[in-house]
């Protein structure tokens, strides 16, 4: 059994299409979707209907405000009962279809993380270069954090509480994960740019994200 955690706000125009997207890869295993839902559109109305003509075995936690992605992940967190746990964004860009290899890899690592191959203009390289630096410099991770598909084992998370409420809680949890001494492993997947609905990234989210790392540094212990 898998538990499938997707923080959604405002992803009425591509919510559907992903939850057809997830039944068709997982249609021979048994999941749930835990979609905890901060939007003020119809995102919930939808979600609830394409689940239950699905027959998608789910919870869908309503916060009626937008309280982060990293909040939505915690809330999440605290429904586990599965085995195996999924982090996945609704967007698309992330597609389903490697939730199944990642999950193989679990019998090698605690958390498997994607890591994207994609096509960036050059100032967002420049941008994702001095990001990753200074989350290796703060944290000691040389690897990529922030994309959006990861898989661990459920029973490495229990009792877990992110403190981290906004974009940066990758780190967070993959830094409590080495700090365990539990395996962390890297799935390369093809990314993709979403076809519906708009992003939540706007242009001074990467200098929240900076000062965010920062305080969650100093508000972690060694």
């Amino acid at each position: 059994m898998i538990d499938i955690i997707v923080p959604v706000f405002n992803e009425s125009e591509i919510i559907e299409t992903f939850l057809k997207t997830l039944k068709k890869e997982l249609k021979k295993q048994k999941f749930r979707v835990i979609i905890v839902d901060d939007s003020n559109d119809n995102t919930f109305l939808i979600a609830n209907k394409t689940c239950k003509d699905l027959r998608i075995k789910n919870k869908i936690i309503r916060r009626f405000q937008r309280l982060g992605k990293g909040s939505a992940v915690n809330t999440g967190l605290k429904e586990l009962n599965s085995e195996y746990t999924v982090l996945i964004d609704a967007d698309l860009e992330y597609h389903p279809k490697y939730i199944l290899p990642m999950i193989k890899m679990l019998k090698d690592y605690n958390l498997v993380t994607s890591v994207r191959i994609r096509k960036d203009p050059w100032y967002r390289r420049i941008l994702g270069f001095f990001f990753k630096k200074y989350v290796q410099l703060l944290f000691g991770i040389s690897f990529e954090t922030q994309s959006g598909l990861k898989v661990f084992r459920t029973k490495d998370v229990k009792g877990l509480n992110l403190i981290s409420k906004g974009w940066v809680y990758d780190v967070e949890l993959i830094y409590k994960f080495l700090k365990k001494n539990l395996s962390v492993g890297t799935f390369k997947i093809e990314y993709t740019t979403r076809t519906a609905g708009k992003t939540k990234i706007g242009f001074l989210t990467p200098f929240q994200m900076l000062k965010d790392l920062l305080v969650l540094r100093f508000s972690l212990k060694s």
